[in-house]
C-alpha cells in the first residue's frame, strides 16, 4: 500500500521521537542526588501516558472508509477537541507561566475553529449533528469512544484538583501532551483517506499543529526538570517557542518552523510509534 509523503514523515517522526525521548539512566541526575529523589522528580516531570484507547480508535479508523470513516472520525474528534478547550481554559484560570498560558490561548483558538468547522461539515455533508453522528458509528467505535470519554473525565478531575500556580502549569503540560498525542493518532487516517479534500487538509493541519505544540511542551517540561534539579528555589523564567494556531479552514502557521529538527524528533514521542504499527498492520492485512 502506498503511503502519502506526509504520513511517512509523521510515522517516522513518531517512531524517532519515541526512541530519542527515552532518557538514559540518570541522564538528568546530579552525582550527589539520591536515586529515590531523582526518580520521583523524573516521574513528576514526564508526560502522562497516552490512553491505550487512542490506539484502538486509530485501528478502528484504519479499517473504515468513505462516509463511515469520516462520520466516525468527526464524532470522536469534536468532543476530543472540546476537552482540550476545557483544559486550556483551566490553564488560563490557574496557570502562571506566560508561555504556557500563550499556548493555552492558541489551543483554544485552533480547536474552537476546528470544532465549528467539523460541526458545519457534518451538517453540510451528512445532515448530522455531533450527537446524531454517534448513532451512525459502529458498536465497536461507540464502545471505544465511551472508554476514551471516561479516561478524559478522570484526567480532567485530576487537573481540576490542582491548585493555582506553577504546579498547575506542570500538570497541564503533563496532561495536554498525551491528549495531543491522541489527536495526532486520530488525524492519521482522515488526512490521507478522507473523501472530502477539505477534511484531508484540515486533518493534516491539525496533526502538524499538535505535533508542533508537543515539541514545545516537551521542551518546556525538560527545562522545568533541569531547573528543579539544578536551581531549586530559583525563579528563573524558561522561554519556549510559540506554537501556531489555525487561522482559516485548514491553514496553520505551525508549519512555518520545520519539524524535522532535533526538537522535531520529540514531536510525538509517547505515541509509541503508533503510526508505524498502524501502517504495518494494515499493510499485512492487505498483503
Amino acid at each position: 500500500m502506498q503511503i502519502s509523503t506526509f504520513r511517512r514523515g509523521s510515522a517516522a517522526m513518531i517512531a524517532l521521537g519515541a526512541f530519542v525521548c527515552v532518557p538514559a539512566a540518570g541522564a538528568f541526575a546530579t552525582p550527589a542526588a539520591p536515586s529515590a529523589i531523582v526518580g520521583a522528580e523524573a516521574e513528576r516531570d514526564q508526560p502522562m501516558p497516552t490512553s491505550p484507547v487512542a490506539y484502538e480508535i486509530g485501528e478502528t479508523l484504519a479499517k473504515l472508509k468513505g462516509k463511515q470513516m469520516e462520520v466516525t472520525f468527526l464524532a470522536e474528534i469534536i468532543p476530543h477537541h472540546k476537552a482540550a478547550i476545557e483544559m486550556a481554559e483551566l490553564e488560563l484560570e490557574r496557570g502562571v507561566d506566560p508561555d504556557i498560558r500563550t499556548h493555552a490561548e492558541n489551543i483554544m483558538a485552533n480547536q474552537k475553529h476546528q470544532v465549528e468547522q467539523f460541526t458545519r461539515w457534518l451538517h453540510q455533508w451528512y445532515g448530522l449533528t455531533p450527537e446524531k453522528a454517534m448513532e451512525h458509528v459502529s458498536a465497536e467505535a461507540r464502545k471505544e469512544m465511551a472508554e476514551m470519554e471516561k479516561d478524559t473525565e478522570r484526567m480532567m478531575a485530576e487537573l481540576r484538583a490542582v491548585p493555582k500556580g506553577k504546579e498547575f502549569d506542570v500538570e497541564f503540560v503533563r496532561m495536554i501532551i498525551p491528549h495531543h498525542n491522541s489527536g495526532v493518532i486520530e488525524f492519521l487516517e482522515p488526512q490521507a483517506r478522507a473523501v472530502h479534500a477539505e477534511l484531508r487538509t484540515a486533518a493534516a493541519s491539525g496533526a502538524t499543529t499538535q505535533e508542533s505544540e508537543i515539541v514545545d511542551f516537551r521542551t518546556w517540561l525538560s527545562g522545568h526538570a533541569m531547573d528543579t534539579m539544578h536551581t531549586e528555589g530559583t525563579e528563573e523564567h524558561m522561554v519556549m517557542p510559540k506554537g501556531g494556531a489555525d487561522t482559516g479552514d485548514g491553514a496553520s502557521q505551525a508549519s512555518s518552523t520545520p519539524l524535522v529538527t532535533a526538537g522535531g524528533a520529540l514531536a510525538a514521542a509517547g505515541a509509541g510509534g503508533v503510526a508505524v504499527v498502524l501502517r504495518r498492520r494494515r499493510g499485512a492485512e492487505q498483503g
